[in-house]
């Protein structure tokens, strides 16, 4: 298998490029779609910003997924670039067109492409206009139908992704008992040592303990949303905060929101805050390079916080906590204990709470007893550089793939390979 070249398609969130580097500095020829469309937050320059508009060879950049190609998916250009390559590593919408490659396909789940893009009539409420229903509608049907013939899922051990599988009758033998950790620039985000910038130096300059909930803000904790992972509770973290500032010791707490565009219930979260009665306590820290805020400027949001809360939703995790926790600020969050330790064993430093009465209680703990708050940090920190590294999560994510392609179709994967040689 040594041979054997990867496509991987679908980088949501930039979460493909980190694994496509680990695995080609261990001699696997990994490649990265990337769609000329996508986001600036899915691009492999939000990481490594010299790579702009001087892609390597490894680096495809193009048309791949265009409205027309919801309803005709084998009419996107991707499809003969795919053909080159033995096995499709896929994620987000990209599923609904890789199936057409007539390859071996991966589909390396990321959170929505599993628990939302499969039921567009579930969350039909969440598109507007004739035109956006009937094309998410069809690409849904084509993910829906893209999922069951993959030859393996890659998926985490959260709810709403076992609940979406089971909701979509999926073979759990094609389900890989295999963990694929995101991975943390810990040289980038780690505990301060350098002077702040001085848009970060004017917020909240006289606070004395700073929470942070760098989350998307999403205030619909509806059982669908909470079903499908998508809620993020900012609610009940807007709630715990206001209980907290009641009772703390602190003289002046601060709750840092960001304001950029991905905060779509901002206005909403605005008339709850003033409701609540904090709004004199809640800080909306500006992209300085707007739209939204480059993980170069979102270090430095982490660094000026205390404590940093996370998601009360379903009980997952993504970068946001694990970027705080490497600059060695403390998280509190709802989080799922089971998929935790399945993950990682009994010892994980995730401060958890379930509803906003457990966070005020969280808080005032770490407010009031500063020696806990620098020992959970530099646990935190630890456990990042331990578990989510460059170093460490590249070879978890490299034994991964390997261990994966001993699992998948060998006869059938090996015939790609084959084929494409003797082509």
């Amino acid at each position: 298998m040594a041979n054997v070249r990867i496509a991987f398609w679908g980088n949501i969130a930039n979460a493909h490029y980190p694994v496509v580097k680990a695995l080609r500095k261990h001699g696997i020829d990994a490649h990265l779609f990337v769609g000329d469309r996508d986001p600036a937050g899915w691009r492999p320059e939000t990481d490594d910003p010299e790579l702009a508009d001087n892609y390597p060879d490894w680096i495809h950049n193009g048309p791949w997924l265009r409205p027309s190609h919801s309803l005709a998916p084998w009419r996107s250009p991707v499809i003969d670039e795919l053909k080159a390559f033995d096995l499709l590593v896929v994620s987000g919408s990209a599923p609904a067109i890789a199936q057409f490659v007539g390859r071996p396909m991966a589909f390396f789940t990321t959170g929505a492409d599993l628990t939302v893009r499969p039921f567009p009539v579930a969350f039909r409420h969440l598109r507007s206009g004739a035109g956006h229903h009937i094309a998410h509608g069809a690409l849904g049907l084509w993910q829906r139908r893209a999922i069951g013939k993959a030859a393996q899922i890659w998926t985490q051990p959260f709810k709403p992704f076992t609940d979406a599988l089971e909701r979509l009758h999926i073979d759990p033998s094609l389900v890989a008992d295999i963990y694929f950790p995101l991975v943390v620039d810990t040289e980038l985000f780690s505990p301060k040592t350098e002077p702040s910038p001085s848009w970060v130096d004017e917020l909240a300059p006289e606070s004395d303990f700073v929470v942070f909930h760098p989350s998307r803000l999403v205030l619909d904790d509806s059982p669908l949303m909470l079903r499908s992972g998508q809620t993020k509770g900012s609610g009940e973290v807007l709630k715990g905060f206001a209980e907290f500032r009641k009772l703390t010791t602190a003289k002046n707490p601060v709750l840092l929101l960001p304001d950029s565009d991905a905060s779509r219930e901002r206005d909403e979260a605005r008339q709850r805050i003033d409701e609540l009665g904090i709004a004199d306590a809640v800080v909306w820290a500006k992209p300085p390079t707007p739209p939204v805020f480059a993980r170069t400027e979102m270090v430095h949001l982490y660094r000026r916080a205390d404590v940093t809360v996370n998601e009360f939703g379903a009980g997952w995790f993504g970068w946001a906590a694990l970027e705080a926790m490497s600059c060695g600020v403390p998280v509190v969050s709802r989080i799922d204990a089971v998929g935790i330790r399945r993950l990682y064993g009994a010892e994980n430093p995730w401060i958890h709470a379930n509803d906003a009465g457990d966070l005020a209680i969280e808080l005032e703990k770490l407010a009031s007893d500063r020696v806990s708050l620098a020992r959970s940090g530099m646990q935190s920190r630890e456990f990042v550089i331990r578990h989510h590294s460059v170093d460490n999560a590249g070879r978890r994510a490299v034994d991964s793939v390997l261990a994966a392609l001993d699992d998948v179709d060998r006869a059938g994967l090996q015939q790609t390979t084959d084929n494409r040689a003797a082509s």
